[in-house]
């Protein structure tokens, strides 16, 4: 909602701010964390509530914090109509794969159309659920739009993912960022998202590696597995050794996948922040480092430090973001000559008026 160019499109200028340490979040955490353990997960849904609370309540719009209305209960309900849906559209084409065969492949073809224009749906209706449980200045966001085109856009996109082996994501990615942030406002006050300024960041190279990352991830199980084939299934009881062989190789796919595809979750990030009038740099070494360790959090404590890594990952975004505004205000302030540019820390509209104010 922050934009850098609100002058321009006749808005209101608008300062995102965020001020927690993630680490105050980690007594709440770990009391979280025990409660999920002992219900069995159940109690996670109203873990991420809470924790959504405390991160909108010290993120600052113009001075003025974001109050989160959400509750546990509707995450619960949202997740388990996705989840019978989803999976029983997905069991219901691996059903007629099973017992029909080559016949029921049409059968199974529209039973994962359904399940992509229920995810579609989901999706889009995520969004609005985070928009209108959003409160700033009394008022909540809404979301333009239609549930509809939203589903079949989802549909469209998986074919089109199926087509080209996944080569499609980033511009499905651009098109569905367009559309969910296209259509929010506030007040009648849309975000006026800028898609040219997005596109102008670089996704398909990132992308580059999350995909050929992958697929070498996928030729190393591939081996991994070929060499353990010879050796009796684990059942329960089985030697140590070998469950311990298989969740190494869980594992490790595991941590792989979240370093290569850290990259591209940099740049979606950067390219939004764009889109929404904000520079946002974000090294991918750095997130990669997030990622893992986000990861080695979660498996070692058993879930219990979920809430911790999910504010970590919250400060190091608009920790980001506000060492750019503070460097780009320093950038302002000094006038620096026609021959001096720093491109990373300069939003749209600085660039020329520093030129302007030099002249």
């Amino acid at each position: 909602m922050s934009r850098s160019n609100a002058a321009e499109s006749g808005g209101q200028s608008l300062t995102l701010k965020q001020s927690i340490d993630a680490r105050a979040l980690l007594p709440s955490s770990l009391r979280h964390g025990a409660l999920n353990l002992a219900t069995l997960g159940l109690y996670g849904f109203w873990a991420r509530s809470e924790t959504r609370r405390v991160l909108w309540a010290e993120t600052h719009l113009n001075g003025e914090p974001l109050h989160y209305g959400g509750s546990g209960a509707e995450l619960l309900i949202g997740c388990i109509f996705k989840v019978l849906l989803v999976g029983g559209a997905l069991a219901a084409a691996a059903a007629a794969l099973w017992s029909l065969g080559a016949w029921g492949a049409p059968v199974a073809l529209a039973a994962v159309a359904c399940a992509a224009l229920i995810v579609g749906f989901s999706r889009f209706a995520g969004f609005i659920y985070l928009a209108t449980r959003t409160e700033w200045r009394g008022l909540v966001f809404e979301v333009d739009g239609s549930s509809g085109a939203a589903a079949l856009s989802e549909l469209r996109d998986w074919a089109m993912n199926v087509l080209t082996l996944g080569w499609w994501l980033p511009h499905a990615d651009r098109l569905r960022a367009q559309t969910l942030w296209g259509g929010l406002r506030h007040l009648d006050r849309p975000a006026a998202y800028d898609a040219a300024a997005a596109a102008r960041r670089p996704l398909y190279s990132a992308f580059a590696i999350g995909w050929f990352g992958t697929a070498m991830i996928g030729l190393f199980a591939a081996g991994m597995l070929l060499g353990l084939a010879p050796l009796p299934t684990p059942k329960l009881g089985a030697a140590p050794s070998q469950l311990a062989a298989l969740g190494a190789l869980a594992l490790s796919i595991w941590l792989g996948l979240a370093s290569v595809w850290a990259p591209y979750q940099a740049a979606r990030r950067t390219a939004v922040a764009a889109g929404l009038g904000l520079w946002l740099p974000l090294d991918w070494r750095a997130c990669s480092r997030l990622q893992l360790s986000n990861v080695a959090l979660r498996i070692v404590s058993l879930g219990l430090l979920a809430p911790y890594a999910a504010a970590r990952e919250s400060v190091f975004v608009f920790s980001r973001l506000e060492a750019a505004r503070r460097l780009s205000k320093r950038a302002r302030a000094a006038r620096l000559s026609p021959g001096v540019t720093l491109a990373s820390i300069q939003t749209r509209d600085e660039v020329p008026a520093m030129r302007a104010a030099d002249l």
